[in-house]
């Protein structure tokens, strides 16, 4: 075993920061943990030089950015921040992180990117000034020269102003690099990508066929395949403007806000059931959320707006307890569910006060959570306890934002879910509907209490004729037991009520045997019961919110170490000061009269052009989910212990584009696959495969799995079964005896897209967990995509794919056409292209086998027919993006 010298620090900074996180107290524990950890892996590890010939681990002189600030930061970690760190700041410099060294000392600049001469840093160093007890080796100071000499540092903070971590400067628009290879860019996001591919030697790729950019078109904006005619169409449309057209068809298309809406709705951790306890019990209402935003995104509505009306849609219409909920209130209140979808379980908390205050927080802790993840890209939960370790946002911010959420969500005065819920409507129209079911269960009652009156002495005589043998005594108390309800009885009672049973059951056919006008009297009761019924109004709608109780909640405080029983001081709404730029506008002046005002600031704060990550959150997670990794690499953590941006000018290119279009996400698309570089074929070059492998640089389409919904949508539509139904509550699933979670093949719904069944935290259907959907705990920004055999297997398997190809099958085979056609069509309509002639040979050859193995069955063509769909079906033209 053999590690580079910077790999042995490496460990020990990480094993460091992990003690500390956890408890200053194990500080001694890590100290001589470190001292044992660092001599043992030195004694196996020979110290690298710089050299091209170093053998074992990774060379010194490697050149991939992330992999030099690993370097750089573990160096500065083990010899210098005893002094130069976040503690002790000798000179005002720290060298923890790379936001702070590019802040400098109080000498001024200490690193200037490119510049090796010019940079105090490297002149101490190199100098064998610093560190002063033990300088640093060649090894090491080879390290610091490449990182400095290449520029990386620049990167780190943005035209906002020097010692500020990138993503805490507000975006400005750059300017379009100039490139060398000008016939490979159609827009400036190619310019961008050319100029960084150029810096390696590279250029776009080549441009990807008309078929496969019609399917990659179509799944990437509705997670549907293109019909077979759409293809054609295409294909044979060569005006201008042909492939813009096509893509407003898909971004016009109801689908569209299903496909997407899947990505938003697993950012907001959105399920249908509570979770928490055991019970995970449901939440019949928040399908409304799931069709609003579906509905949001179809109509385009300005990104700014769709978050704000999540945040705080209930102040924005001004809505009060128990008022007026006009049409147009409808959309911005149940917008508010977005701060209802962390887990909880606070309908089944059953247990002590303490318990019942965990239980409490958490919700609002999730909902916090999942707020600050989604829309900002920071994570914040680490402040709870303690200041953030890595990031600058102190338990002080955390708790000032917990208390803009204590209006809606009080501990002293808490709401279980279900109390949550408010009925559509304006104050008279609920009124009038009250009065309304009021006065008919009164008539309806009146109506039923005749009839009873009428009916039970009949009753009552019935029996008595059918007791009459009985010896008088014992009938009569026969009688009277019969008369009690069974919580009247005595033991003795209920044991003659079961003895003469039979004899006590009087039906309403008997009745009618033995009383000649029961019959006709029976019948003008049940007119007179269903004519009222038939006058009742169906119940109102109701929906799911989130609003402040009143006007003035009560005081918030900080927890000591994040113990719910032991609140410090006071502490006032606000935002963390590292991304406030002094915009945040304190609630007192918006003199809210139902509501404390508080997310309405809240919602102004978050989708101000001014916040550093609002635009920049929202368009790295499009890219992203267009080309399978973002921009920047951590999706929720756009914090100094996140991702640096590989691309950070096109990055804050796109946030001020979509800042000045308004927020139009739809624009966003089309700016996005418009360009040559998502419209480049999937096609490996080997000079691009030698410089960039990883395709970092974006110099190939990548290949990408479709998520497990596109997946059985996909196949759905395929074999013809498709529901395309819209909104509406989900479809139930069920857990089977063997453990599988399927949808019920009997319900009329149980061919809808995916987006549609049931989300229940701890019921994911089997087949979409197969393909990485997840159970939804808190939230998901980004999803695993894995390549297993279970997936091979469950699309074998699985009794859902089986059905799905027999069903296929008899597309396929509905006309009289020969193999050779059907071949053809079958291709059509699965993979959106004619087969290959090699593929028609190797289909003939399938089908010929399949039908003798299937002789002795009269369906012996329908069978090798269903097994010829089924490996279409499961082919990877149909499971991945072309």
């Amino acid at each position: 075993m053999q590690l580079p010298r910077t790999t042995i620090l490496e460990v020990t900074r990480l094993w460091f920061r992990f003690v500390h996180a956890v408890n200053w107290q194990a500080a001694w524990f890590a100290a001589s943990t470190l001292c044992w950890l660092t001599l043992a892996l030195a004694m196996v590890s020979p110290v690298m030089d710089g050299s091209e010939n170093g053998r074992g681990g990774r060379p010194a002189g490697d050149t991939t950015v992330a992999h030099l600030e690993q370097q750089v930061l573990a160096i500065f970690d083990a010899r210098c921040v005893k002094c130069h760190g976040r503690v002790r700041k000798k000179a005002d410099l720290d060298v923890s992180n790379l936001a702070a060294i590019s802040a400098g000392s109080e000498n001024g600049t200490v690193v200037e990117p490119g510049n090796l001469q010019d940079s105090l840093l490297w002149q101490r160093v190199s100098a064998a000034e610093m560190p002063p007890e033990e300088t640093l080796t060649a090894s090491e100071l080879s390290i610091v020269r490449q990182w400095i000499e290449r520029g990386f540092l620049s990167e780190t903070s943005t035209s906002g102003g020097r010692g500020v971590h990138w993503a805490f400067a507000v975006p400005t628009r750059p300017e379009v690099p100039r490139i060398h290879h000008l016939n490979y860019a159609l827009a400036p996001i190619d310019q961008f990508v050319q100029h960084r591919l150029e810096q390696v030697g590279l250029k776009l790729g080549s441009k990807a066929d008309r078929q496969t950019l019609i399917r990659r078109v179509s799944l990437d904006l509705t997670g549907l395949p293109p019909p077979v005619l759409a293809v054609a169409t295409f294909v044979n449309d060569t005006t201008p403007g042909a492939y813009e057209r096509m893509l407003d068809r898909c971004l016009d298309s109801p689908h569209y806000g299903e496909r997407w809406g899947t990505y938003w709705l697993d950012a907001a951790g959105y399920a249908d059931s509570n979770g928490r306890f055991h019970t995970d019990s449901d939440r019949p209402l928040a399908f409304r959320y799931r069709d609003y935003v579906i509905r949001s995104l179809n109509d385009d509505k300005p990104y700014n707006r769709f978050v704000w009306e999540q945040i705080a849609g209930d102040e924005t219409v001004g809505y009060r307890p128990d008022g007026d909920i006009t049409t147009e209130m409808l959309d911005p209140l149940i917008a508010t569910h977005f701060l209802r979808n962390a887990q909880d379980g606070t309908g089944e908390s059953d247990g002590p006060p303490e318990i019942r205050r965990i239980d409490q927080y958490s919700v609002i802790e999730g909902n916090l959570q999942i707020m600050m993840n989604a829309v900002l890209g920071i994570t914040i939960q680490c402040a709870r306890c303690h200041d953030h370790k890595f990031e600058p946002i102190t338990q002080k911010d955390y708790y000032a934002l917990q208390t803009i959420l204590v209006g809606a969500y009080r501990p002293s005065q808490w709401l279980k879910p279900n109390e949550r819920h408010v009925t559509i409507g304006t104050i008279q129209e609920r009124e009038v509907h009250q009065q309304l079911t009021k006065r008919l269960d009164e008539q309806t009652q009146q109506a039923k209490d005749e009839r009873q009156g009428y009916t039970q002495p009949l009753r009552e005589r019935l029996r008595a004729e059918r007791l009459v043998e009985l010896e008088p005594k014992l009938r009569a108390s026969v009688l009277e037991a019969s008369g009690l309800s069974e919580q009247e009885q005595s033991d003795e009672q209920k044991t003659l009520v079961e003895e003469y049973a039979e004899q006590l059951n009087v039906t309403d056919d008997d009745l009618g045997e033995h009383f000649e006008d029961f019959a006709a009297k029976r019948d003008q009761y049940q007119r007179t019961v269903s004519n009222l019924e038939s006058q009742r109004p169906p119940p109102l709608e109701q929906i799911a919110v989130v609003m402040d109780l009143d006007a003035s909640p009560p005081r918030h405080h900080l927890l000591v170490r994040g113990d719910y029983g032991n609140p410090s001081v006071p502490i006032d709404p606000g935002v963390p000061q590292a991304l406030s730029n002094d915009d945040w506008q304190p609630p007192d002046s918006l003199q809210h009269a139902a509501s404390s005002g508080r997310r309405t600031s809240l919602a102004r704060w978050m989708t101000s052009n001014q916040n550093p990550l609002f635009a920049r959150v929202i368009v790295n997670r499009i890219w992203h989910h267009h080309f399978g990794r973002g921009l920047v690499g951590t999706l929720d953590n756009f914090g100094i212990s996140g991702a640096r941006p590989t691309h950070p000018q096109l990055l804050d290119y796109l946030a001020t584009e979509l800042i000045q279009h308004e927020g139009s996400l739809k624009w966003l698309h089309r700016l996005i696959m418009a360009s040559a570089v998502y419209r480049q074929s999937t096609d490996v070059r080997s000079e691009a495969l030698a410089a960039d492998p990883q395709n970092r640089w974006w110099s190939r389409y990548p290949v990408r799995r479709l998520n497990a919904e596109a997946i059985r949508d996909t196949m759905l539509l395929i074999s013809g079964e498709l529901d395309r139904h819209l909104g509406g509550p989900y479809v139930p699933t069920e857990r089977r005896a063997d453990g599988a979670v399927v949808v019920e093949e009997t319900h009329r719904h149980a061919r809808r897209r995916s987006i549609y069944l049931q989300q229940r935290r701890t019921q994911v259907v089997s087949f979409l967990q197969v393909f990485d959907k997840p159970g939804m705990s808190v939230s998901c920004i980004e999803r695993a995509s894995s390549a297993v055999p279970l997936q091979s297997l469950a699309a074998l398997n699985s009794d859902f794919v089986r059905r799905l190809c027999g069903a296929f099958a008899e597309r396929i085979c509905s006309g009289d056409e020969g193999d050779n056609a059907r071949v053809g069509h079958a291709y059509e309509v699965a993979l959106g292209r004619p087969p290959t002639t090699a593929e028609r040979r190797s289909s003939h050859d399938f089908l010929d086998r399949q039908r003798t193995v299937y002789a002795a069955n009269p369906d012996a063509d329908m069978r090798a027919w269903v097994d010829y769909c089924q490996v279409l079906l499961a082919s990877n033209e149909v499971i991945y993006v072309p």
